[in-house]
């Protein structure tokens, strides 16, 4: 890019590792970069405010600061909407596709709560200036463009561009002696929701452990299910922990004393916890509904590729991850780590500066 563009992004909330990659394409000074959050924090999530190193405003529902968004939207080279679910979003949208600037949309795959024809239906409403214009589309992972090139039509452009973070935390630990063939520890991290699949785990979890004495869980997160989980998991109190929330700098610690990352997701548009875990050396067990184990995990090499929902497949990739010898379990870790060598911080910053520009020429 010849000049500097000046980038607003309109996103939900300050979430970990959106603002550090915020604060990274900030430095670069390639972009003169805003964001607007749409709210300072959520109450379904545990984070507390990371230290914001960029240009952002918090609009928390405050009109004037609607007011004043939108009349500075149409001033900036470019606009990235990475949300929709709100009326005042909508007018935004609404307002720079109709001044015929460049914009595009950034958002996850779509259709989770499978509501069919009627999903659709609603999206073409409230995404009707999308779908009418030829605003290119950037999709978190390979998984949500095949969603949207289905719904939003092949005529257009778009980019993968999922999450990003400093993977250098995770990988700078590296597996250099053989794993302990003594125990095979297992660990989830996320939220203790439906959604995560940590019902199916804890389920097959049990099974597994009436066979194998030498396996542990490890449980990150808190949730709904915790109190259903303890219950359910007390039989084997001893080879079981709750961990409960760890902030976000803490995550490394805790992967590096794993052995193997479960990630069995009914639904996750990405999943960054994939990429942090091979990088971490950690092979992955993912789900075919998880964007980023579809992206990075190949069978037999750096993981496991289940179907989600599955408590058989499950069973099947956790009782191989166990059965693994020590050299195999090594050899995964290794493989593990390569496969996310080009999914950087770095990679991310020099991906969003490429889109930046190829997203203007579509309106010039």
């Amino acid at each position: 890019m010849s000049k500097t563009v000046s980038t607003l992004i309109v996103t939900h909330i300050p979430s970990p590792y959106q603002v550090e990659l915020f604060n990274q394409i900030a430095v670069s000074n390639i972009v003169d970069l805003t964001i607007a959050y749409i709210y300072q924090s959520s109450t379904t999530r545990s984070w507390s405010l990371p230290k914001i190193n960029h240009n952002h405003i918090f609009l928390d529902d405050d009109i004037k600061k609607y007011i004043e968004v939108t009349k500075l939207v149409n001033i900036f080279d470019l606009v990235i909407f990475n949300y929709y679910q709100h009326p005042q979003i909508i007018k935004l949208i609404n307002h720079r596709a109709a001044s015929k600037k460049a914009w595009c949309f950034w958002g996850e795959r779509i259709g989770y709560n499978r509501l069919g024809y009627l999903g659709t239906y609603y999206r073409k409403w409230k995404l009707s200036a999308l779908h009418h214009s030829q605003a290119p589309i950037w999709g978190i992972g390979n998984w949500a463009i095949a969603k949207y090139q289905k719904e939003f039509g092949s005529k257009r452009h778009y980019f993968n561009f999922p999450y990003f973070s400093e993977l250098k935390h995770f990988s700078h630990y590296k597996k250099q002696t053989l794993f302990d063939n003594k125990s095979r520890n297992f660990l989830f991290s996320g939220s203790l929701i439906p959604r995560k699949g940590i019902d199916l785990l804890a389920a097959v979890f049990c099974e597994l452990a009436d066979e194998f004495n030498h396996i542990q869980l490890k449980i990150m997160g808190n949730g709904k299910m915790r109190l259903r989980l303890e219950e359910q998991l007390s039989k084997y109190h001893d080879r079981v922990e709750f961990l409960g929330f760890q902030s976000w700098e803490n995550l490394p610690n805790f992967y590096h004393q794993a052995d193997i990352l479960c990630v069995p997701s009914r639904h996750d548009g990405w999943g960054l916890v994939v990429p942090e875990g091979l990088a971490s050396g950690l092979p992955v067990i993912g789900t075919n509904r998880t964007g980023a184990a579809l992206e990075f995990l190949k069978e037999g090499n750096n993981g496991w590729l289940v179907k989600a929902g599955d408590k058989h497949s499950l069973y099947r990739a956790m009782k191989e991850a166990i059965s693994l010898s020590e050299t195999e379990l090594l050899s995964y870790s290794a493989k593990a780590q390569q496969s996310v060598v080009k999914h950087s911080l770095t990679d991310g910053v020099e991906k969003f500066h490429y889109y930046v520009a190829e997203t203007i020429k579509v309106f010039q």
